[in-house]
């Protein structure tokens, strides 16, 4: 729940620079220059998170201009919930009509909710043409979207090389989305097209372009494919420490089961604290009972062990981490 909250508020204050910074252009073009005013100070509300006072003036807009961008912009609002209870029906509504203006990520968005069902049913045909669609407007992550349904053979006649090659245009052209999604359909995808090696490469390529998911999926695949834990363990940490929430977890275990020192058969000073760290940071922000339940065993035998003049400096570390990236 807290990692689907991060998500939301990352897209949200995406989405809203975006909305502000590329198509406020756009929306004043559509509308005579008294227009413009009211659409900018509607933008800066926005940012502001003046969620009301920003909506009607959209709304007008929308209704009165039939401005396509407007309506995008409705659609993110019901979409993401700025300030209004999420409605995903209404945001189809307001995505179809941005859609047929040739709004790219209308596009994409509306293809997504006939691929859901989510305002009409399901039609897998009508999805592959709004994918297609948001791509050729240069929404190229659409690409993938268009191979998951190829992969699946929803809409279309299954073929997963195809599929790889559809989404291999948006990976090559540098999006970290689509290289991830390259590499899950390496790492669990059809079972013709399955090649761990080449899924490392491409989760490679999308941690270097700043995937965070990229990290954890390395750690996954170095833990559990390969069996190579201090990979793993890099892997994972990274993933955590820029407050992946499922990276947690692992990263605690990695340091709690390491092997113990030959000198003391005791656990290094250095694991020792980072088990407690990520163990104790896992267990704030961890909401699954049989995850807490797990975490408050491994707790217990490290503090029995672990000096307690550690204790202040890890919990400031601790709480410093969780400010920044669970506040």
């Amino acid at each position: 729940m807290l990692q689907a909250s991060k998500k939301t508020f990352f897209w949200n204050s995406v989405l809203k620079v975006f909305v502000g910074f590329l198509w406020l252009p756009a929306l004043f073009a559509q509308h005579p220059p008294d227009a413009h005013t009211e659409l900018a100070k509607a933008q800066q509300w926005l940012a502001e998170g003046k969620y009301n006072s920003a909506y009607q003036v959209f709304l007008s807009h929308a209704q009165h201009y039939n401005s396509a961008l407007a309506q995008f912009t409705l659609g993110l609002f019901h979409q993401y919930g700025w300030g209004i209870t999420i409605d995903p029906k209404t945001a189809c509504h307001w995505h179809h009509k941005a859609a047929k203006a040739d709004i790219p990520a209308a596009s994409h968005f509306l293809a997504e909710c006939l691929q859901h069902g989510t305002h009409q049913p399901v039609d897998y045909t009508a999805a592959l043409h709004w994918y297609r669609r948001a791509a050729e407007l240069g929404h190229y992550i659409s690409l993938c979207s268009i191979a998951e349904l190829i992969m699946q053979g929803k809409g279309t006649e299954k073929n997963p090389r195809h599929a790889l090659d559809q989404c291999r245009q948006a990976a090559l052209a540098g999006s970290a989305p689509a290289q991830l999604k390259m590499g899950e359909f390496y790492l669990s995808g059809d079972e013709s097209i399955r090649d761990i090696h080449q899924a490392i490469v491409w989760f490679n390529y999308a941690a270097e372009s700043g995937s965070v998911e990229a990290c954890y999926h390395l750690g996954n695949v170095y833990l559990n494919y390969l069996d190579h834990h201090v990979m793993a363990l890099n892997w994972f940490e990274t993933a955590a420490s820029r407050g992946f929430l499922p990276a947690y977890l692992p990263t605690a275990q990695l340091y709690f089961n390491a092997p113990v020192s030959e000198e003391t058969q005791m656990p290094t000073a250095e694991n020792l604290a980072k088990a407690y760290l990520w163990l104790s940071t896992a267990d704030q922000v961890s909401e699954n009972e049989n995850e807490l339940n797990k975490i408050a065993r491994m707790l217990k035998k490290v503090e029995q062990i672990m000096p307690k003049n550690w204790k202040k400096d890890l919990d400031q570390k601790i709480n410093q981490h969780l400010s920044a990236f669970h506040p």
